[in-house]
């Protein structure tokens, strides 16, 4: 993370939270912030041999710290695209990519868990990836590197299909809260969008795939799957800036 961004996050969760804000100690001498757990990204243990801040103190900072940051910034980014939202996209991937009613691709991806504890490390690991524990965030993101949907820290052992069944990401349009957001191609109106899919996906309404052997002279559909794999792209791109950061 960048340092800009770092003292951005930090002077915002020491102004909402007192609980950050140093106190003096009984020796006359300033006290350890608990914000220290934060740049270091470390377990409690090593907190308390390292810094002698003791576990309880540092599993009561990590929830402070937590609940700042959905407090903070939960109004604007821990939450569902909104109607509004969801017609930007719209317009933005049709203008972008020639897509009337595209909501996103969606994909996953994995990163290692090096803070993993012993106790979950079999949870997270997974024979045909490595020895090191991982866990895996899905995820529907736009053109400009927007997630509007995240699901993070699921088991390694899971794929795609299993972690799609197990994200809230079709919960609305199950139980039939889904708004209704029209969108017309070809001629023919829609009742929502959808979203640009890999081909092990499986074959529901909301998911697109791509034509996988399209004739020689079939130029619509080789023009269709050039435009769709130029359209994936974007998640993958953003999974790639993630990792990079």
């Amino acid at each position: 993370m960048a340092h800009p961004l770092f003292n951005e996050i930090v002077t915002a969760v020491i102004d909402h939270d007192p609980f950050f804000r140093s106190n003096m100690v009984c020796a006359g001498r300033q006290g350890i912030s608990g914000l220290l757990q934060s740049a270091y990204g470390v377990h409690a243990d090593f907190l308390d041999e390292y810094m002698q801040i003791n576990e309880r103190t540092s599993r009561t900072t990590l929830d402070h710290f937590c609940q700042a940051v959905m407090q903070i910034y939960g109004p604007e980014f821990l939450r569902k695209p909104t109607i509004t939202d969801i017609k930007k996209l719209y317009l933005h991937h049709e203008k972008k990519h020639g897509f009337p009613g595209m909501s996103g691709s969606l994909d996953f991806t994995d990163g290692e868990s090096f803070c993993c504890s012993y106790a979950f490390k079999e949870q997270y690991v997974r024979r045909d990836h490595g020895l090191n524990p991982f866990i895996l965030l899905e995820a529907v993101v736009s053109q400009d590197l927007w997630m509007c949907h995240a699901f993070f820290g699921v088991a390694g052992w899971n794929k795609d299909i299993n972690v799609l069944y197990q994200s809230p990401l079709f919960n609305d349009l199950k139980t039939g809260r889904a708004p209704e957001i029209l969108f017309m191609a070809n001629g023919v109106t829609y009742r929502s969008g959808y979203y640009f899919v890999d081909g092990i996906y499986p074959e529901l309404a909301p998911l697109v795939k791509t034509i996988l052997e399209p004739a020689d002279d079939d130029h619509k559909r080789i023009l269709y799957k050039k435009k769709k794999e130029s359209a994936r792209k974007d998640v993958e791109r953003t999974f790639r800036v993630l990792k990079k950061k």
